[in-house]
């Protein structure tokens, strides 16, 4: 029996200061909010509320403020808060890196709209935030907002000890580049193919000042009895995995059930049994990432091919049509026409 699709939500805890800051800035609250379904008070620490929506009320108070680094001065209001009980537990880790590896593990109770992951690489530790579930619109500002909550978790674990080697963001440069100078203490690349902080390897061995094993037990225990965003199912759990495996190259049906623990053959026929295919759901997870990228960045196609784990330039493509019905650089023309100025969302 097939399982019917869930609207891709969001924990609001990021967004609860946003009002407060709307406020200070002198924007009519209401105006933000008016016609997205979502009110101020749905923005409680312990609620969801769908993704599209949030991207909406970013999109647009950054448009009413006229703050274009809206994500930025909301992320830096938001901590270890904005990651709802996992970071009960991430606050009493041993360490800088297993305080991490807890927030990738649990991190899909907070979100089935986009993933937080761990790339360890020869010289550095990406932590990277990443959408798999393409909602008709992209916001360049929740990019801003994962950055700068991740750079405040950081800070915040290790009081101010560890800070990223660098930062890569999918969104195109801004006109002002002071905001993020002034938060971010490294340099900073824009219009990349993942929106990620990058750690050095020692910094994971960094021991925490509030570590508690006892406690962290405690959380870990609280967690897993904490109501799930959603009955997670298997062709879940592959979208959440696939956005981070496919930047490794590692997008095969085996690599992707070892990851989740899984046989080939058991991942398989869950999803048969949910009325879908691995297949299907690689396409799904390709196609979204994919709109993203064309939307928010200057990468060529064949760099964007490449993201997606693909053999060849001309493979994304053919993919990108059979998808879509047309080219990646048509659907990129055509997108950029209709979208609002300032804004990765389409105009009604």
């Amino acid at each position: 029996m097939s399982k019917p699709n869930l609207q891709p939500m969001q924990r609001a805890a990021p967004l609860v200061q946003l009002p407060a800051l709307l406020a200070e800035l002198g924007v009519e609250v209401d105006a933000v909010f008016d016609g997205t379904g979502i009110s101020a008070s749905d923005l409680r620490p312990d609620a969801f509320i769908p993704f599209a929506g949030a991207q909406l009320i970013l999109d647009r108070a950054a448009t009413l403020s006229g703050c274009d680094d809206i994500g930025l001065r909301l992320g830096r209001l938001r901590g270890i808060a904005a990651l709802g009980p996992v970071g009960e537990a991430m606050r009493y880790a041993g360490t800088l890196g297993e305080a991490l590896s807890d927030f990738v593990a649990f991190q899909l109770g907070n979100s089935n709209a986009a993933a937080v992951y761990l790339l360890r690489g020869s010289d550095d530790v990406a932590l990277g935030y990443g959408v798999y579930e393409f909602v008709g619109n992209v916001s360049l500002h929740v990019h801003d907002l994962a950055m700068a909550v991740g750079h405040k978790v950081i800070a915040g674990l290790t009081l101010g000890a560890v800070e990223p080697v660098e930062i890569w963001s999918i969104r195109k440069a801004p006109a002002d580049l002071t905001p993020y100078r002034e938060l971010f203490n490294c340099p900073i690349r824009f219009g990349q193919s993942q929106s990620c902080l990058f750690l050095s390897h020692d910094s994971m061995d960094f021991a925490l000042p509030s570590a508690n094993r006892l406690e962290r037990e405690k959380a870990l225990g609280a967690l897993a009895a904490y109501p799930p965003l959603a009955p997670w199912a298997a062709a879940d759990r592959v979208r959440h995995a696939l956005r981070s495996l496919m930047l490794r190259g590692r997008t095969s049906m085996p690599e992707v059930a070892g990851h989740l623990g899984l046989h080939a053959r058991s991942l398989r026929r869950a999803l048969l049994r949910e009325g879908t295919t691995f297949d299907a759901v690689k396409g799904a997870v390709r196609y979204a990432v994919a709109r993203e990228l064309l939307a928010l960045t200057p990468l060529q196609i064949g760099d964007i091919g490449m993201t997606l784990d693909f053999d060849s330039p001309s493979a994304f493509v053919r993919a990108f049509r059979r998808w879509s019905g047309i080219t990646p650089t048509r659907w990129r023309t055509w997108f950029q026409s209709q979208i609002e100025p300032g804004a990765g969302r389409l105009t009604d």
